[in-house]
């Protein structure tokens, strides 16, 4: 059975060009199908990223607007801290100073150095009394360095901090860091306001609903201005419904390709029966033929799929900031999220090789004495069914391409529209 075996592989290797196309085929499908579905991902952690940017880890940000007479006081501030549903709360109180230098207004926030300030504003050292952070932006107008000192109206800080401009964030471009009670201090004497905070920074504990939440802090009073920190809706709206519709592309591809791949099987058992039908006169069993039959289908399979996962991860570490600068597109960094290309370069290899069943099941039966029949009929068994099929899908695709341009979602808008 050895030499059998050898032999069956031998033809196997003359055949190289139906191979080939088969691979090829099997690799643009599985390029298709991970870069469509991590595009989706990318998507989705883009707009995670931009979130954590614009808020960081708080969950509500709470206070009361600048027209309106009241102000967070002490007692207010410990009655959210004491409900249960709080991790974590941060004071943040916003003043304007002078600086000596320029003679210049600078919107200033004093914060706590707490990680829920931190991850709101971005900073990592410690700030005491006498110290501050600020902008790149502002540093450079200053012409001033970590470890300098900046006089502010009369009192002197060392800066111990140079943090990244926060024009993307939503927070002032130019800004002073510093103490929170410092900052308080600063309030009460520029703006004669007595405040605890201007405004608290809020994490809620794991599983907990934050508008519930802030339905409970707006119940200790009706006029406080409470921000939820979450995703656009109709932006997330929006992507899932993108992600439902490459899913169903991505299995049409696949679907499409496996209806391709299975010609070309065919075509290459078709060219190798007679081969087959010698094995089985020298003894070979079904089971044995079905062997080979199924493991060169595996091997078709396998080299594909691993063509297609190196193809993506090259396309998308070089080729898609290539093809970004050439056409002059602004796009987000995009990340190969390996374990996800796996499941999904798994998927479709399952997908893939239970179509390559068909035709391995019924060449693995194959008789001596039908070989000469067989070998008079160039049409394959099944061909109808598979045209029908394969209109069929053609018809579901371009129904699906039109729907997610006319159909509204509740935003009123295509699935593509931001």
């Amino acid at each position: 059975m050895k030499s059998l075996k050898g032999l069956a592989f031998r033809l196997f290797r003359t055949n190289k060009f139906i191979v080939f196309s088969s691979i090829l085929s099997i690799a643009i499908a599985a390029m298709l199908t991970l870069s469509m579905v991590l595009f989706s991902f990318n998507a989705q952690s883009t707009l995670k990223h931009e979130l954590k940017q614009m808020y960081g880890d708080m969950d509500l940000s709470v206070g009361f607007n600048i027209d309106q007479s009241k102000i967070v006081s002490p007692s207010l501030t410990e009655r959210i801290s004491k409900n249960k549903n709080v991790e974590q709360l941060s004071r943040v109180s916003i003043t304007h100073v002078t600086l000596d230098k320029i003679n210049s207004s600078t919107y200033t926030a004093g914060v706590e150095n707490s990680d829920l300030a931190k991850s709101r504003y971005h900073f990592k050292q410690f700030l005491n009394d006498d110290s501050i952070a600020m902008n790149k932006a502002l540093a450079k107008t200053l012409h001033a360095k970590v470890g300098d000192k900046v006089s502010i109206q009369g009192h002197s800080f060392t800066l111990v901090e140079i943090i990244n401009d926060l024009d993307a964030t939503g927070i002032a471009p130019d800004m002073i860091l510093m103490n929170q009670k410092t900052a308080k201090e600063y309030n009460r004497l520029n703006e004669h306001i007595h405040a605890d905070a201007t405004y608290l920074l809020i994490k809620a504990k794991k599983g907990t609903n934050v508008l519930t939440l802030s339905n409970q802090i707006k119940s200790y009073d009706k006029d406080l201005r409470i921000d939820i920190a979450e995703q656009d809706p109709f932006m997330k709206n929006n992507l899932q419904s993108l992600q439902v519709f490459v899913i169903v592309l991505s299995f049409l591809v696949l679907i499409v390709t496996s209806l391709l791949i299975i010609s070309n099987f065919e075509l290459l058992l078709y060219k190798m029966k007679n081969q087959f039908a010698i094995m089985r006169s020298l003894g070979a069993t079904t089971k044995q033929v079905s062997q080979l039959i199924f493991t060169q289908s595996i091997i078709i399979n396998f080299s594909g799929i691993c063509i297609g996962l190196l193809g993506t991860f090259f396309s998308q570490k070089y080729v898609y900031a290539w093809m970004g600068e050439f056409f002059k597109i602004s796009s987000s960094p995009t990340q190969f999220h390996l374990g996800i290309a796996l499941i999904i370069a798994l998927c479709s290899f399952i997908i893939i090789q239970l179509f390559l069943l068909i035709p391995s099941y019924r060449s693995a039966k194959i008789l001596p004495l039908k070989v000469m029949k067989k070998n008079e009929r160039l049409d394959f068994g099944y061909s109808k069914a598979r045209v029908i099929l394969f209109k069929i899908l053609i018809g579901v695709s371009l129904f699906l391409l039109i729907a997610s341009q006319v159909m509204p979602t509740r935003g009123g808008m295509g699935s593509f529209s931001y």
